[in-house]
């Protein structure tokens, strides 16, 4: 990654790129516009709007902490601390409504993803510069290609039904930079899925093959994406092939022992992408799970629910359950007789990483779409490097019985990394007497509201939430 030389300007190019592209679903216009006819000239601008795409993925409403904070009050892995909060209370009380502020952002700053990636890849046809290397270029395209892709999927995993793909109800695909007043409608969910296969597909192709740095898309993180949209598909044989390919690519589950240094170092042998934060770059993680030592129930907005606590005791051995902290003279009684996790810490310098995909998903993959024969070992993998003993066929008897070992094993694995809440919904479990008893409406959130009104009703509500 040629960074070194460019860094000094990717701060004015990210604020240029958020007022340029905050209009494309605001209807506002900028006098910051900016035009890929002037900007992208040389590889050096290619270079930086590279860096300024992955900046974007770092906003705190996307993988700066609420994407992925919010799935856990959604799924009961935590409740909601804070101050008197509505928006915040909404995803505690699991009622949240179109016009919630929190939701709200996550969708704009998810669609500014995806006008930057939109912007970059336009503006790579724009450049003619004859030092900027064929490969680089192939390799910068299929990086804003994959960001594209992963943009979208994420929306869809939120505000669309992306477990059944007959449904209408997909996400608005855009794929070109848009003028003031430019309107996409809802796709449908095979569209959707369509769509995202496709970028990814290509992106496959013009990705680094031998990079494995996870702090930027690679042939790994390719593969990995892929397998983890097959799955939600559920196309299997092609969800089995790229997650082998990720696990045959050098990655390694840390032994029982060394599981903590996932979270308390960077970039280990299980992370196949981190988004990398520092000192001038900070998330939001510790401030929203931790904040401090002593810190009260009003200073964290996402605490460890009681129920999790409830659901370590029952596995001896777990070490994961060593990263939730329930202890009562670790945590102020306001916040008893919920804890914290302990997976954001770094009080001071706040870089906590994004874990937007890990090596522990992959085993998980397998296991769910080669079914409960086959399936068990690669997810007795997973168990017995995280202290477990390895699950019999006995203990599985049933597939619907395999299927929540797996979704115990997602809790276990994935709480406070914003997983459970989709995996709950794509198998059919958010429902009246399901393992979220919810109304089943709400296995997906609301559109903002702004959003329909902004549009004129052309991007239309989920059903069951009123507009």
């Amino acid at each position: 990654m040629k960074t070194v030389d460019i860094k000094s300007k990717v701060t004015f190019f990210v604020v240029l790129l958020m007022f340029a592209t905050s209009c494309d679903f605001l209807e506002l216009e900028s006098p910051n516009d900016l035009d890929a006819d002037t900007f992208f000239k040389d590889a050096e601008s290619a270079e930086s709007a590279l860096i300024g795409l992955y900046s974007s993925l770092q906003n705190r409403s996307y993988y700066g902490a609420d994407y992925v904070l919010i799935n856990e009050p959604l799924s009961g892995i935590s409740v909601t601390g804070g101050f008197d909060n509505i928006n915040i209370d909404e995803l505690g009380f699991q009622a949240v409504t179109p016009s919630n502020i929190i939701v709200e952002e996550m969708w704009y700053s998810i669609y500014n993803t995806i006008a930057n990636a939109n912007r970059l890849i336009e503006g790579l046809d724009k450049i003619d510069d004859p030092s900027f290397d064929s490969d680089r270029r192939d390799e910068i395209e299929g990086q804003a290609r994959t960001i594209r892709a992963m943009a979208h999927f994420d929306l869809l995993r939120y505000f669309g039904e992306h477990w059944n793909t007959a449904s209408a109800f997909g996400v608005p695909i855009v794929q070109t930079v848009q003028k003031i007043g430019d309107v996409e409608a809802r796709s449908s969910v095979a569209e959707s899925y369509t769509f995202i296969l496709d970028e990814l597909t290509d992106a496959l192709e013009l990705v680094n093959q031998d990079d494995r740095d996870p702090a930027f898309i690679n042939g790994a993180t390719v593969h990995a994406l892929l397998a983890r949209v097959y799955l939600y598909k559920r196309e299997y044989a092609n969800a089995i092939t790229h997650a082998n390919a990720v696990i045959a690519d050098g990655f390694n589950l840390l032994a029982a022992a060394d599981y903590a240094k996932v979270f308390t170092n960077r970039q280990t042998s299980e992370s196949i992408f981190e988004l990398a934060f520092d000192a001038q770059n900070r998330s939001r993680f510790n401030s929203q799970t931790y904040s401090r030592p002593a810190a009260l129930n009003t200073e964290v907005n996402f605490l460890a629910a009681k129920t999790l606590s409830d659901f370590f005791s029952d596995r001896a051995g777990d070490v994961r359950a060593g990263l939730v902290d329930f202890d009562p003279s670790n945590n102020d009684t306001s916040i008893q007789p919920n804890g914290r996790t302990q997976k954001y810490r770094g009080e001071s310098s706040e870089d906590s990483p994004a874990y937007i995909i890990r090596l522990a998903e992959m085993y998980l993959i397998l296991a769910e779409a080669k079914g409960r024969v086959t399936g068990l070992a690669d997810l007795n993998a997973l168990r017995i490097q995280r202290g477990l003993a390895a699950l019999t066929a006995g203990d599985v008897p049933t597939d619907d019985a395999y299927r929540m070992a797996i979704l115990d094993e997602i809790k276990a694995e994935f709480n406070f990394e914003g997983h459970y809440f989709f995996d709950l919904a794509r198998v059919n479990e958010i429902k009246p007497g399901g393992v979220l008893d919810l109304d089943a409406f709400r296995a997906i959130l609301p559109i903002p509201l702004r959003e329909i009104t902004a549009t004129k009703g052309v991007v239309v509500q989920n059903p069951g939430y009123a507009e």
